[in-house]
């Protein structure tokens, strides 16, 4: 079978597949975008937030303001949907006399009491005369939504018009005047300064659900209730199941599935020193303890982001949209990180080490960015700008991770690169686990403010590795001491010939893309993580639909789950090395989309707690074997004359790939059930394995060998 003509059939399965797919995301048939008859049941709620008695001077308007903050649970308990602010005024008459021929009976004169509540754009005013009460009661949502039935509107209008978000939430600015009017005859007058007036302040919190015609609904924060056939998502796996068996009993030759990804080990002994050991390129040991504090580094955020913070928004109410929101923006800067490659390889300080300087930098960047994060009030009313600042915050750890990965082309020999990747890969979900369930687990004592702080200590800590170690002899470790001038000058030659102008970089760059396997590399990194549109969706599955505590979800995906993340990373390098990286990856990926599609069929299992775990824990291994096989692919077909800057482009891409499923997963949300999303993601997965069918791992040494 050769591989240019398996291309066209290829191209029309997935031609189907997308076709089919937008048809059912259109606004042909949405329940959500077409108009119909609806019935909304609600529940309206009232929670006191100021209760006070003072005295207002007449003609005086006072102004003071209420913040919805302190009472965030109480509003979150009783619908999360703030839609309006009660202003209750109370008071009595006390004019008195202020004449000598007054017998008492002269009557007292009406005073005006004006309440006032403003919040943004909403602005209510209503007097009242005393002895008396009156309410200012402002609201913002369409009250005739809420009796009868509704036609010939959407589900989106509807909800458009009952529900607010953070728009209705923070500060109200209300105000009160006392206009006093006292008796004023011939013989007698009575006197009246003011009022005292005792006011209680309310929000209204409505909860709904839009229900159809036939009685059938869900709340607003849930996914859709749309769903699409099994039989439409297995028409196309099962023949890539087919395609890939033939394949691999026909064809292993022809598509390069017997290739060892690993190394002769045998060149040197693990912890060997060619020297003092006291340097990266010296010692096997400081080369993996270095690299592997690095990346727990990476991976503490990550864990804290994916894990602890992702969850704490679902338990507080945030929708798929706002967790899409936060780890999009979280994720970006890590889909542009090859932007850094030829910036750390043109800008160095030779005589601190070529990336030691960078990592430094990008360090303690990341700790100024967590004291800042400690400083925004309220985290869940401010989520625009919590994102803002995980965005810069991200910047500098994907600063990071490129100058790590280009450290560790740098030092690392050819036999350890295998071996050492899976250790940093494992580093990193120790970390996550140390940002996931370890944060996670103790939100509830430490709050989510404490949990920001703990991470400050450790990145200080793990800060001083790179701080203290050096990369080559001759090197300093800080600006002032003295170094080997006579080695430092044997390496000028050196320095000169690596640290190469932004043409010749973006030169050789060209030169890597232009196989056709590197550029097929790019195609398995845009798939690689497309699949991840079940990570927004799985807190809320968990929290919202099965009732799991935060507790218990923080120590699930944050422990045992990365715990099986890190078994999977080992045994995929190890399986790789043994029955080839690429079969491996393929065999994985289609086990996993298989392992997906189970989990959407048997929906009725999920509120057993043993099934949910276990097919998430063999689903996570099996895509561990994938990343680590991936990244095996990705280092085979890039060229090392410019190792660094191409293999983080790859992994940027594969960052981009998580940002579009991100994105995918609240349009999914919207429309489609969570057993419909689940094939929908086994489906993605599947795109793996088509897209590294085609590639040569030799291809690129092959090619490029004699280049310079």
């Amino acid at each position: 079978m050769d591989p240019q003509t398996m291309r066209p059939v290829y191209f029309v399965l997935m031609l189907v597949l997308l076709t089919s797919l937008s048809g059912c995301l259109g606004d042909g048939d949405s329940s959500d975008q077409v108009p119909g008859t609806y019935v909304v049941e609600s529940q309206l709620t009232l929670i006191e937030i100021e209760a006070k008695s003072d005295y207002y001077q007449d003609d005086e308007t006072m102004l003071w303001s209420v913040e919805s903050g302190p009472f965030i649970d109480a509003i979150e308990d009783a619908g999360g949907n703030v839609v309006g602010v009660l202003f209750s005024l109370s008071y009595g008459e006390d004019e008195s006399s202020g004449g000598p021929v007054c017998t008492g009976g002269e009557a007292n004169q009406p005073d005006t009491i004006t309440g006032s509540v403003t919040k943004g754009e909403w602005v209510l005013s209503d007097p009242g005369e005393n002895p008396g009460s009156h309410d200012v009661n402002l609201t913002w949502y369409n009250q005739s939504l809420l009796s009868g039935v509704i036609e010939g509107v959407t589900k989106s209008e509807i909800e458009a018009q009952l529900a607010f978000g953070e728009e209705a939430l923070g500060r109200y600015e209300l105000s009160l005047t006392v206009d006093a009017e006292a008796f004023n005859g011939v013989l007698c007058s009575n006197n009246d300064d003011g009022e005292e007036v005792a006011t209680v302040v309310s929000l209204l919190v409505l909860d709904f659900t839009v229900l159809n015609e036939d009685g059938e609904g869900e709340s607003v924060l849930a996914v859709g209730d749309d769903s699409l056939p099994l039989f439409m998502f297995a028409a196309w796996i099962f023949p890539v199941v087919f395609l890939v068996g033939y394949v691999s009993t026909q064809q292993r030759e022809r598509f390069h599935l017997d290739l060892d990804f690993g190394e002769p080990e045998t060149e040197v002994v693990e912890g060997e020193s060619t020297s003092d050991g006291e340097t990266l390129v010296d010692s096997y040991r400081a080369r993996v303890i270095t690299l592997s504090a690095l990346y727990v580094a990476q991976g503490v955020p990550w864990g804290f982001i994916t894990v602890t913070m992702v969850t704490f928004l679902a338990a507080e109410g945030a929708d798929a949209g706002d967790l899409a929101y936060l780890l999009t923006l979280g994720t970006l800067p890590w889909s542009f990180k090859f932007l850094w490659g030829p910036i750390i390889d043109r800008f160095q300080m030779p005589d601190l080490g070529r990336r030691r300087p960078w990592i430094l930098i990008a360090q303690t960047g990341m700790v100024a960015l967590l004291v800042t994060m400690l400083l925004v009030p309220d985290l869940t009313d401010n989520i625009s700008l919590l994102g803002a600042l995980f965005f810069v915050y991200n910047v500098f750890t994907a600063l990071q991770d490129v100058s790590t990965d280009a450290l560790a082309v740098d030092v690392l020999q050819s036999h350890e690169f295998e071996r050492v990747n899976s250790y940093m890969f494992t580093a990193k979900s120790l970390g996550g686990i140390i940002g996931g369930a370890g944060l996670g687990t103790i939100i509830g004592i430490v709050g989510i403010r404490g949990a920001f702080l703990i991470q400050i200590p450790i990145l200080i800590v793990i800060m001083m590795v790179p701080l203290f170690m050096r990369e080559r002899p001759g090197e300093k470790r800080f600006p002032w001491d003295k170094n080997d001038a006579v080695e430092m000058a044997d390496k000028s030659d050196e320095w000169d010939e690596g640290v190469r102008g932004f043409a010749v970089i973006l030169g050789n760059i060209k030169t890597a893309f232009s196989v056709r396997s590197a550029q097929l590399g790019i195609a398995v990194s845009l798939m690689i993580s497309l699949a991840f549109i079940l990570i927004p969706i799985l807190p809320l599955l968990f929290l919202q639909e099965l009732g799991w505590s935060q507790e218990e979800f923080n120590a699930t995906k944050g422990g045992i789950i990365l715990v099986v993340t890190m078994l999977g990373a080992m045994a995929g390098g190890e399986l790789g090395r043994r029955f080839g990286g690429k079969s491996m990856l393929m065999y994985a990926a289609l086990s996993a989309s298989l392992t997906t599609l189970a989990w959407g069929t048997f929906d009725n299992m999920w509120s057993e707690g043993w099934f949910m775990m276990l097919v998430w824990l063999v689903h996570t291994f099996l895509w561990s074997i994938v990343s680590i096989c991936a990244y095996s692919l990705m280092m085979r077909v890039t060229w090392a004359e410019v190792g660094g800057t191409q293999f983080t482009g790859y992994m940027a891409m594969m960052n981009l790939s998580a940002i579009i499923g991100y994105q995918l997963a609240p349009i999914f949300a919207e429309r489609y059930n969570y057993q419909t999303i689940f094939y929908i993601a086994a489906v993605l997965e599947t795109f793996v394995v088509l897209a590294a069918l085609f590639i040569d791992p030799e291809e690129t040494d092959r090619t490029l060998k004699t280049a310079v």
